[in-house]
């Protein structure tokens, strides 16, 4: 099973990056890259910094920015992909030193098939009412889609939120004090994984 090698937390993604950065910048010839390989992603890295000391500065406008940010990391996410395609698929790079960068040496298998169910599922209620999603793709391909379903407690309905492709979502205009309970569901082709877990938030904040 494919491993997500990057942090999905913002608090471990920024010196994760930070760290891939350095280390590949310092084993251009070893890793097979060119400068010009790294820029787009350096490029971006100070963006994201401002991005998301917007997120904890402008609680006011925090569902904006989170948005604006998820944006960012994606891009970045996505330049990075390119990046470790290209380190993965050169034979004389020692898995050694793709361990420093923080990515896991290719053990020849691919992205699943079928769809399997997200991990790491976690709820938080934002200052301004709305909450925020976040969750691991456990190994999905990218471009997998991820159904977001909801239920109110004590109501065992699921009903459906949102489909997005990212692995994070904002849900506004839920009612405050009002408890309220997510999973997620990976979605590829017709076929449909298993839930998540699930992730709660009670009136008085996150579980």
């Amino acid at each position: 099973m494919p491993h997500t090698y990057y942090p999905n937390k913002d608090a471990d993604f920024v010196p994760w990056l930070a760290n891939f950065l350095t280390v590949a910048n310092a084993n251009l010839v070893p890793l097979g890259l060119v400068a010009g390989d790294l820029t787009p992603i350096t490029a971006l890295q100070p963006t994201y910094s401002t991005n998301l000391n917007d997120v904890e500065a402008k609680k006011a406008a925090l569902a904006s920015a989170v948005d604006t940010k998820d944006t960012t990391k994606d891009s970045i996410i996505d330049k990075v992909r390119v990046v470790v395609n290209k380190i993965q698929a050169n034979p004389s790079v020692a898995p050694a030193l793709k361990l420093q960068l923080g990515i896991s040496p290719r053990d020849g298998s691919h992205y699943p098939v079928s769809p399997i169910p997200p991990n790491e599922l976690i709820a938080e209620l934002l200052p301004d009412g709305s909450i925020e999603l976040d969750w691991s793709r456990n190994g999905n391909a990218p471009g997998t889609q991820f159904v977001i379903e909801y239920s109110i407690p004590p109501n065992l309905q699921w009903i459906l939120l949102n489909v997005v492709t990212k692995t994070s979502y904002v849900h506004s205009g839920h009612p405050v004090g009002i408890p309220i309970q997510y999973l997620v569901k990976a979605r590829k082709g017709s076929e449909t994984s298993s839930p998540s877990n699930i992730a709660v938030v009670n009136a008085g904040g996150p579980a």
